[in-house]
């Protein structure tokens, strides 16, 4: 008399692909959050540097790159705060497709992401949702914003300042303050189109949703 073995159903390998793929969407939001705040710090860093040397004679002139440095450490955050977005987004259509396949929310981080940063679902502009109570994370991105408009109308000033004298030494710089505001609204313009319209966000919400027959309502 032979005893039957119970029979086991095979994992689904689609399923396991996208357990994979999750994985690497966690790790890719992981690390382009860690590079905006390592950063944050060593751009903090250098720009206390630059300002104790643009105090003294020697190096004075070293104002004059102050604004553009802040601008560009701006513009960079901004470049890996666009991959935290993307990683974030498919990440939610993929948990959100694996708890259809399974019939469960097992998998709820999409949901908490929600809560504690903002809705993808919602409005809001490079991180910052349109609300007066927001989170130490909304909170913090105003302070980084504030902190650098500051910096750069300081350092326009100590730069207003020293041009008299550098000009004498270098004329092209008769032209700072025309190359500084142009410099500084085309990426003032370009980071207000990309993160108000959402385009790319919003594209690849279009795709995953298409591709995995989920939605991004209540994410």
């Amino acid at each position: 008399m032979s005893i039957q073995q119970p029979t086991t159903t095979p994992p689904d390998p689609s399923l396991e692909i996208l357990h994979k793929q999750l994985e690497r969407m966690r790790a890719m939001l992981y690390k382009y959050s860690e590079l905006f705040y390592k950063l944050i710090v060593l751009g903090v860093v250098a720009l206390v540097l630059m300002a104790a040397a643009c105090m003294t004679n020697s190096f004075r002139a070293v104002a004059l790159i102050i604004p553009f440095f802040a601008i560009y450490l701006g513009v960079q955050s901004a470049y890996f705060l666009s991959y935290v977005v993307f990683a974030r987004v498919y990440a939610t259509g993929i948990e959100k497709r694996i708890n259809r396949m399974i019939a469960d929310d097992a998998l709820i981080a999409h949901r908490l992401e929600a809560a504690y940063l903002y809705p993808l679902d919602g409005a809001q502009f490079a991180g910052v949702p349109a609300r007066l109570g927001q989170s130490f994370i909304g909170f913090i991105t105003i302070h980084f914003w504030l902190t650098g408009a500051a910096v750069i109308a300081l350092a326009a000033y100590r730069a207003w300042q020293l041009l008299p004298a550098l000009t004498l030494q270098f004329p092209p710089l008769r032209f700072y303050f025309p190359a500084l505001i142009l410099w500084s609204l085309l990426h003032l313009f370009y980071l207000v189109w990309y993160f108000g319209a959402r385009r790319d966000e919003r594209r690849i919400e279009k795709l995953v949703s298409e591709a995995y027959a989920t939605s991004y309502e209540r994410a």
